[in-house]
């Protein structure tokens, strides 16, 4: 009985050895599955390029610039052709770029106040549209690529009322929101300011006699009143740009796709391209109205 019990004892033992032995490879081949797994969650769950970059415009074929169209000679919009389009000398430049980069160009248009937003939130890689390197603006800027002043245009009846800074008191002027125009009209003593989101609508309101005068860039304030003869520019009443002129907006931060933009500004300045850009812009206005 004593020897029947070893044996069964003997028994036990061999088969718990063999249940060791067969567990210990499943055990291994469990984490080294397990592992496999975690890599290649890690795998897809990376992080994708960030909306704006060089290297993501590269990759998608594609430069989406960020632009209010209501702003000639910069940017607005004429019929080519029968089809509508978006032209200006910004978007001569805006072209230029996508060509030196190797991609195609998209343009986005919307209200100048939704610019920055729209480039915080990935909407396009940059904004091209007359925008000034304000310090407080949320974004990278380039270098310089075009600077002008400001003025006032009015309805030619008017003229005569506009001599000096101090006779502006007790006029209602319109600015377009979000520009340096805005800036300038909140710093004029005694004047109403109307502020709304498009020039198209800022015009409408002059030529309606519910404001007396626009404070614009003078190369715009031209442009309109080259294609609407009731319109004129006031002599005499002129700011300079305090932050130099116009710049692009990029992303804050992507220093790379910066540095890209002003290599490339830099060739536009050395062939004299800009130039070229405004009379063109200025002619399409003029044969678009």
């Amino acid at each position: 009985m004593m020897r029947q019990w070893k044996v069964v004892l003997a028994v036990l033992l061999v088969l718990m050895l063999a249940l060791t032995a067969c567990g210990q490879p499943a055990q291994e081949a469990k984490t080294e599955t397990g592992a496999q797994t975690t890599e290649k969650a890690a795998e897809t769950t990376q992080e994708p390029i960030p909306g704006g970059t060089l290297a993501s415009i590269k990759e998608k074929g594609k430069l989406v610039v960020g632009t209010s169209a209501d702003y000639p000679p910069y940017e607005f919009h004429t019929l080519i052709d029968g089809k509508d389009e978006i032209v200006g000398f910004d978007m001569a430049l805006a072209k230029y770029i996508a060509e030196e980069l190797g991609v195609e160009l998209e343009i986005a248009d919307m209200a100048f106040e939704s610019l920055l937003i729209g480039l915080e939130t990935g909407k396009f890689d940059m904004v091209i549209a007359a925008m000034n390197p304000d310090p407080e603006r949320n974004a990278n800027f380039s270098e310089i690529y075009y600077t002008a002043t400001h003025g006032i245009v009015t309805t030619k009846d008017k003229l005569e009322s506009y001599t000096t800074v101090e006779e502006l008191a007790g006029k209602k002027l319109g600015v377009q929101i979000g520009t340096v125009q805005e800036g300038i009209g909140e710093e004029l003593e005694g004047v109403e300011l109307q502020a709304l989101p498009l020039i198209t609508n800022l015009m409408l309101e002059l030529t309606t006699g519910k404001i007396d005068g626009i404070i614009m860039e003078v190369p715009v304030a031209e442009s309109y009143a080259k294609v609407n003869t009731d319109l004129a520019i006031v002599q005499g009443i002129e700011w300079g740009d305090e932050s130099e002129g116009s710049a692009i907006a990029l992303k804050k931060g992507d220093d790379e796709l910066t540095q890209e933009v002003n290599r490339i500004l830099e060739k536009v300045k050395a062939e004299n391209l800009m130039e070229q850009w405004v009379i063109e812009a200025n002619e399409l206005n003029e044969q678009g109205q």
